[in-house]
């Protein structure tokens, strides 16, 4: 019974009292005004005194990997709560925080919501808000809870043992000086420390020999770097039409590749293993993701840019209007003989090819990763896969490694330069 339809038998109840003197009616309008004013300060003591709190171990996460939500309810008050309606409005896909509690005096109720991430991306943990009222459920009463945990979840990482890196062709004449902050066997010289320095840079022979403080200068190996490009253009993004069943490993963990289904997630999976097994290898790398926001991480070999470099790769949407082709013409400075470059696609326009082997000309080493966009789907057109295998015939026919990436691959294998 609602307070409306309530409200309207008191009036009629109180009507007929006036009209007649009919005991009952006098007894009916009595419980009935009585009940109201009972109801109505129920439900506005039922939502005082609640605090919540919620807390995650890490605002970073990785798809495939658990988040583990602590959510947390306390009753302030010394009246007690029946039924508190606890609910949740992540954007978290598949977050199930949302609860039923009650609540005595001062008591407080707690939980643990488990939630494996299934996306990339930037996700709100929160609000709250909560719903409650007097026992007939006359007049309820809501309360929207402000606050909420900024998530971001980091695409997944493959390891990639059987992919081997495009060597560059190394001039024999001295390296370009580079300096670094990272530690390298290339010591090029001392200077005095400064507050800001590391131990382990110091020259302990160098400090004894005169009596002060001094810090090693080092250079980037010369080894190559490698370019990894994102090709993000919107024209050339599919998205799965049909599922794959993958087998639980014997940890009973689901593979990296169940959680990607579409050209765009393969893509950005490839990259982001990918730079981890250059830096596995002691190789700086860089990415260029060409989405309609325009992404460039700097060839580097440390930690601190390979977080930058999947921080980028967790929030990169497949909505880029420039052609692959002119991003390689565009970015073809940054590549000489000292770097490689991996190109990762599934554009079917053969223009790009062209541009790629401008950039070889000039002595850079080049390796291509190709997601199969027409095995996303139920029955791939065969006009599709026809400008596909034109795509593929042309890489090869340049002399250039690739790999194809299909939908429901395992991409370590897929990435294997045994199949290549």
């Amino acid at each position: 019974m609602t307070g409306f339809r309530l409200s309207v038998l008191v009036l009629g109840a109180l009507a007929l009292a006036q009209v007649n003197e009919w005991r009952p009616l006098d007894q009916l309008l009595v419980v009935s005004v009585a009940v109201l004013a009972v109801a109505y300060l129920w439900s506005k003591v039922s939502l005082r005194g609640i605090v919540i709190s919620r807390r995650i171990p890490s605002d970073r996460a990785q798809v495939g990997l658990t988040v583990l939500d602590e959510i947390t309810v306390r009753n302030r008050s010394w009246f007690g709560k029946l039924w508190l309606e606890v609910r949740d409005h992540s954007s978290l896909p598949q977050h199930a925080a949302s609860r039923v509690i009650n609540l005595g005096p001062r008591k407080s109720s707690d939980w643990v919501a488990q939630t494996t991430c299934a996306r990339r991306g930037r996700f709100l943990l929160g609000p709250i808000s909560l719903r409650s009222g007097d026992p007939l459920g006359i007049f309820p009463a809501r309360l929207r809870m402000s606050g909420n945990i900024e998530l971001l979840v980091y695409p997944a990482v493959v390891e990639l043992p059987g992919f081997l890196l495009p060597s560059s062709m190394l001039s024999g004449g001295p390296m370009p000086e580079r300096r670094t902050q990272s530690v390298t066997p290339m010591v090029t010289g001392i200077r005095e420390y400064v507050q800001s320095d590391a131990f382990n840079r110091i020259s302990w022979t160098a400090t004894a020999r005169l009596g002060r403080l001094m810090v090693k200068e080092f250079d980037v190996d010369p080894t190559a770097d490698v370019w990894l490009i994102l090709d993000l253009q919107a024209d050339h993004r599919v998205i799965a039409r049909r599922n794959h069943v993958f087998s639980q490993a014997r940890s009973g963990e689901l593979p990296a590749e169940a959680w990607l289904d579409s050209t765009d997630e393969y893509a950005v999976t490839v990259v982001s293993s990918l730079a981890r097994s250059c830096l596995d290898q002691g190789r700086a790398v860089g990415m260029i993701a060409t989405g309609a926001h325009y992404e460039v991480v700097q060839a580097d070999r440390s930690d601190r840019a390979y977080i930058k470099m999947l921080e980028a790769l967790a929030v990169v949407v497949a909505d880029g209007v420039r052609p692959l082709s002119e991003v390689l013409v565009a970015e073809a400075r940054r590549f000489h003989r000292n770097s490689s470059l991996i190109v990762v696609t599934s554009s079917t326009n053969p223009e790009w090819v062209d541009a790629l082997e401008m950039i070889r000309s000039r002595r850079v080493l080049s390796s291509v990763v190709y997601v199969d966009g027409s095995s996303f789907g139920d029955r791939p057109e065969l006009e599709w896969q026809q400008r596909e295998a034109r795509v593929l015939e042309r890489i090869r026919k340049s002399r250039v490694r690739v790999y194809p990436v299909r939908f429901g691959d395992r991409i370590a294998d897929a990435l294997r330069t045994s199949g290549a």
